[in-house]
Formats: structure tokens, C-alpha cells, sequence
């Protein structure tokens, strides 16, 4: 799976990436075919790109000549079309030729830049070789043009049709036309001997080129590259995200946090609320009223372990993660009817889906929200329970969430603490309801179930003669 496929599976992952500020056209393609890396070297590597990238951007030295890095790849060209003409031996026009000098004349200024401070200069093979040969007076300037350095014929060539042209423009109105005829033919002649002289030097450079199109490609890999750790060094600058320790066994995040929910938060001058959590092999339970976040941590589970995997940095103060086959996930708001199925078809589709998954033996990060909650409250209960039985005797991380109480499945089971005893004199109100929750985990014993679904509708302004009705049902 590539970066461009998960954007539309995992939610918060294109809030992260569009907020990436990426500088080059090669920095966006190669950043969407970034593959889900699963061999735990790979993704060990990435990070610690990144943390050196991180650390570099935090030292007052580094800081001022990557900025200057920043501007110079906003110059970088996606000139993956040239290279392939390359390989194909086609001989190059002018434009391509120009965008191909340009882009080694920039990759250079980086290559010297990174030099500097002994940061990933490396990564950029030297295309000294290819900029003499589209620039053989050593100007340095990025525009393309075949002078006269490039082959010793056309300076005379040019000095003569200039001065026939200069003759057309100074022969008097009633000069004769024979005269005009032959300086005619001799600035026709000029031109196409002219031409094919710059036909040739552009099949010449074409060719000499393709001794170099490896280089070529790989300069602009790398600058793609060194684009994409910048722009997630200062996200993760900006965000206060971590990078994590990758692990062979359980996983666990102390103050996992959702980045989009925080930022809506924080405009409304208000708090998210981290978690902490750990997740071994096997399945979890994880109980709670509406409006307690359940939904919210599985997809910031998901969303961190995809960062992870993608080379980014996560969303916590600290965490210890295990690099997985698949992140295969159910979730509560993504179940719209497909091809005129119910909900609950759906939500069985899905879930099938994941159980001849785990029939592979991949190591996989399964979620699922509110298992079975469109179906009755007694064959819910078993559906949780049997799907939480089966998934528990195989190799997998697997999370469910449910409002369903007192399963009795032998499983490992949290519970988000709720509803804060300490709230005082505060009133809540529906818009400010979620300031009053502890979404805290804790471990859930069944014996004590908390009751807040008719707390909640009262604090919603559900009708007081329902919640009475529903209380006498609740003591019954």
C-alpha cells in the first residue's frame, strides 16, 4: 500500500499530509508513492533520517542553511518525463534540456549547502559532469541556449548570417531585386546549415546524457527525499509529535493525542485530553457511554500507527511501537450502505473481511467500533463476545470498542472512566459536555458498570418524562 491509497482509508492521514509544506513537484510524487513500510529495519532507518533532520532544524547553526535549502527545492522540477527520454535515447528538445540543467545546476547549490553541515549531502550524487556538459562556459546561469561553446562552427556561421541580415535592413527601397534574392537565399542557407549544426548538438548532449540518467534520477529521488524529511521535521517540530520506539512485542503510547481534534479544540480555547494505553497481543474490550471517545482513540491508533509506518513521527508524549502487515479497521461512521446493503450488512462484510485476514497469520492492528451496535442488544452481546473469543486465540492486536456491559468473555478489558465526579457547581451543557469527561482508560473488572447514557440525554434536554420512564425501567 502506498501513502496515496491510505489517505482515503485512514481517518486523520490527509489532515497530515496537507498540512505537510513541501517545497518541490518531485517532494509531493515521491511522497505519495511512499510505501507502508512492515520490516522493522526500514521504518528504524526513516525515523532516524527524521530525527537527525528534526535535530538539525532545532541547532542555530543548521536552521538558517536549511531554510536556504527550503527556497532552493522550490526552484527542483519534476523532470521525471526528461529522464525517461533519456533512457529511451530520444534526443531532448530545448525545454527539457533546460529544465534538466537547471535542476542539476540546484541539486549542486544543495549538494554544497548540506555540505556545510555535514547533513544527508551524501544522498545527492555529484552532477558536476552533467552541468559541464549543458554548461560548457561555466556560467552558472539555469536558462539553456546553444552558443557557441558548444560547437566552434557556429560562431562564424552567426557573425555571417548577422552581417547578411544587416545588409537586408540597411538595402535602400529601390535597390535591386535580384540583389535582395541572392542575400535571401544566403540567410536561408545560414539558417539551415545553423540548424543542423544545433539538431546535431542537441543529439550529441542527448546522448553523452544517458551515460548519467542514473545520477540524474537519483539526485532528484534525493531532493524529493530531503524535501519530505524538512517538511515532516517541521510538522513534527510544529505539532510536538515523537518518534517512537520501534518494538517486537506490545505497543504502547503515553499521551496519544489526535492532532485535527486538538487543533479544533484549541480554537474553541478548549483541551484535548491524552491518553495513555498499551496493546498486547490479543483482544481488548473497551467499554464506555456515547461521547466518551471510544471512537475517537481507535482512529488515532490507526492514524499513529500509519504515521509510523510512513515515516512520520506520532501523536504522543512518548511511545513503543510494533510495526504491522495491515491496519484493518471497522468503524461506526464509516458504514454507509454499499451497494444497498444495511448498516449492519456492512459492519458483517467488514468483518468477515478481518477474520480471513487473520486466517493468514499476518501480524495486523484490527479495530473495530461498536461491534453489532445496529442489531439487537442480545444478539449483539453474542456477536462481541464471539468475535472477541475467536480473534483472542490468534497472533493480533485487536481493539473493540462497545457500549455493551457485562460481556462475559474471558478477554482483557478497559473501560473509559467517564463522566468526572469533581465538576462543582459547573453547569454542562451540550456544548461544553465533553470539558466533564475523564477519557482516561482503566481497567475493567465488569462488576461496576457505569450508567451515563440517561445522564447524558438529560444534560441533552431529552424530554424529563422519558428519563423518569427510563429510570423506573433501569431499577426494574
Amino acid at each position: 500500500m502506498q501513502l496515496k491509497n491510505a489517505l482515503t482509508q485512514i481517518p486523520g492521514l490527509r489532515y497530515m499530509v496537507d498540512r505537510l509544506n513541501l517545497k518541490s513537484g518531485p517532494g509531493v510524487r515521491v511522497l505519495m508513492a511512499t510505501p507502508f513500510m512492515v520490516k522493522t529495519d526500514e521504518v528504524k532507518e526513516q525515523l532516524q533520517q527524521l530525527e537527525l533532520t528534526v535535530n538539525a532544524l532545532l541547532d542555530k547553526a543548521s536552521k538558517p542553511v536549511l531554510a536556504k535549502v527550503a527556497t532552493k527545492l522550490s526552484l527542483v522540477r519534476d523532470i521525471a518525463g526528461t529522464v525517461k527520454n533519456i533512457q529511451k535515447k530520444l534526443t531532448l528538445n530545448d525545454i527539457e534540456l533546460f529544465e534538466l540543467k537547471s535542476s542539476a545546476l540546484v541539486a549542486h547549490e544543495i549538494r554544497g549547502l548540506l555540505k556545510s553541515i555535514g547533513f544527508l549531502q551524501r544522498r545527492i550524487p555529484d552532477l558536476h559532469e552533467v552541468i559541464a556538459l549543458l554548461d560548457p562556459e561555466n556560467s552558472g546561469v539555469p536558462s539553456f541556449y546553444i552558443n557557441n561553446a558548444f560547437d566552434p562552427r557556429l560562431d562564424p556561421l552567426r557573425k555571417q548570417l548577422a552581417k547578411v541580415e544587416l545588409s537586408l535592413e540597411k538595402m535602400e527601397s529601390d535597390a535591386k531585386e535580384v540583389d535582395k534574392d541572392s542575400l535571401y537565399s544566403q540567410s536561408d542557407a545560414l539558417r539551415a546549415e545553423i540548424t543542423a549544426i544545433e539538431d546535431g548538438v542537441r543529439q550529441n548532449l542527448s546522448e553523452r546524457l544517458r551515460g548519467y540518467h542514473w545520477e540524474i534520477n537519483a539526485a532528484i529521488v534525493a531532493l524529493a527525499g530531503i524535501d519530505i524529511l524538512i517538511a515532516k521535521g517541521n510538522q513534527a517540530i510544529a505539532d510536538k509529535l515523537t518518534k517512537p520506539e520501534i518494538v517486537a512485542t506490545s505497543t504502547s503510547y503515553i499521551g496519544l493525542f489526535n492532532p485535527q481534534i486538538k487543533e479544533l479544540l484549541e480554537k474553541e480555547n478548549r483541551h484535548f485530553q491524552p491518553i495513555d494505553i498499551e496493546i498486547h497481543n490479543g483482544t481488548c474490550l473497551i467499554t464506555g457511554a456515547n461521547m466518551a471517545g471510544k471512537t475517537v482513540l481507535l482512529k488515532t491508533l490507526a492514524l499513529s500507527q500509519a504515521l509510523c509506518q510512513f515515516g512520520f513521527f506520532v501523536p504522543a508524549t512518548a511511545a513503543k511501537i510494533q510495526p504491522v502487515d495491515q491496519i484493518l479497521f471497522s468503524f461506526a461512521d464509516g458504514e454507509a450502505g454499499t451497494a444497498g446493503l444495511s448498516s449492519y450488512a456492512v459492519e458483517m462484510v467488514r468483518l468477515n473481511h478481518i477474520v480471513h485476514q487473520a486466517a493468514f497469520g499476518h501480524k495486523l492492528l484490527v479495530l473495530i467500533d461498536e461491534l453489532a451496535r445496529t442489531t439487537n442488544p442480545t444478539e449483539g452481546r453474542a456477536i462481541v463476545g464471539a468475535v472477541a473469543k475467536h480473534l483472542d486465540n490468534q497472533n493480533l492486536k485487536v481493539l473493540i470498542t462497545t457500549h455493551y456491559g457485562g460481556l462475559k468473555v474471558q478477554c482483557r478489558k478497559l473501560r473509559v472512566k467517564g463522566f468526572r465526579e469533581d465538576i462543582g457547581d459547573a453547569k454542562i451543557t451540550p456544548n461544553n459536555i465533553g470539558d466533564f469527561i475523564d477519557y482516561s482508560l482503566v481497567e475493567d473488572d465488569g462488576v461496576n458498570v457505569p450508567h451515563e447514557a440517561l445522564r447524558i440525554a438529560k444534560i441533552l434536554g431529552v424530554d424529563e418524562e422519558i428519563v423518569k420512564q427510563a429510570e423506573k425501567l433501569l431499577d426494574k
